[in-house]
């Protein structure tokens, strides 16, 4: 992200909302000029205006941690520029969890480290695969997550909102140029969600050993004790979630 990384997100997610910087005003008591000059990074923010713009634009939480540690290094207790390594006790946390469960990052969505249950319902996703090229790269991915646009709409959503400007990070760009060579690319990228799609809590996939469909619970996890630079995500069977194709 550039070296205004909360200005540049305001910007793209009031664009999105489709408010002007007058209406944001209006929405959220705060003055066009402060607004103008957070969004160009010529003004710092106190904490409450930042939370006050989080409100008024509803800002996610996960957004919001992301863009936080990004525009105040080490503030949340870790670097985001570090490259995580589990330890074992992590891994065997991570073992410990009957169904599907894994450490991603945030905004590339690479996983960290993924557990049996994972990789036996996302064949293909092993420690260190980038999900989001999973998804659009790898055949078996449509067959796996049947509502399979939805997904990925999320997936290339989500890293477009929290890198506005993407050249400034080789990675993301690498990522970008592998991926865009799928014909949905450009409808993914360029087309907005709302909250509700975005943070969708359920996914629905086909089980490759028996062609089940099984529906199953989203649910993110922010280590807190000890702290860690990843998410928990954690894939949890739906109560009578399971029926035959």
């Amino acid at each position: 992200m550039s070296g205004n990384p909360f200005g540049a997100y305001i910007r793209l997610q009031r664009k999105a909302a489709g408010l002007t910087r007058e209406q944001l005003a209006d929405r959220i008591n705060l003055s066009v000029s402060l607004i103008e000059k957070i969004e160009l990074g010529t003004r710092t923010t106190t904490l409450p205006t930042l939370k006050t713009l989080f409100d008024g634009l509803n800002v996610p939480p996960l957004h919001r941690r992301y863009i936080l540690n990004l525009s105040l290094p080490g503030g949340l207790g870790h670097n985001s520029d570090a490259v995580p390594e589990p330890t074992l006790a992590d891994l065997a946390d991570l073992a410990s969890l009957p169904h599907p469960a894994g450490f991603f990052l945030v905004p590339t969505f690479t996983m960290v480290a993924v557990n049996d249950a994972y990789r036996t319902a996302f064949p293909g996703i092993v420690n260190g695969t980038n999900l989001i090229e999973w998804l659009l790269l790898n055949p078996c991915a449509r067959d796996t997550v049947l509502d399979w646009h939805r997904e990925a709409h999320r997936l290339v959503h989500g890293l477009r909102v929290l890198t506005p400007d993407p050249a400034t990070n080789p990675h993301i760009t690498e990522i970008i140029n592998r991926c865009q060579a799928i014909p949905e690319w450009d409808h993914l990228w360029n087309t907005d969600l709302p909250a509700p799609a975005l943070f969708r809590d359920h996914i629905t996939i086909r089980d490759p050993s028996n062609h089940q469909v099984r529906h199953l619970n989203a649910r993110l996890y922010s280590p807190e004790f000890p702290d860690r630079p990843w998410w928990l995500h954690r894939l949890i069977p739906i109560q009578d979630g399971v029926t035959e194709t």
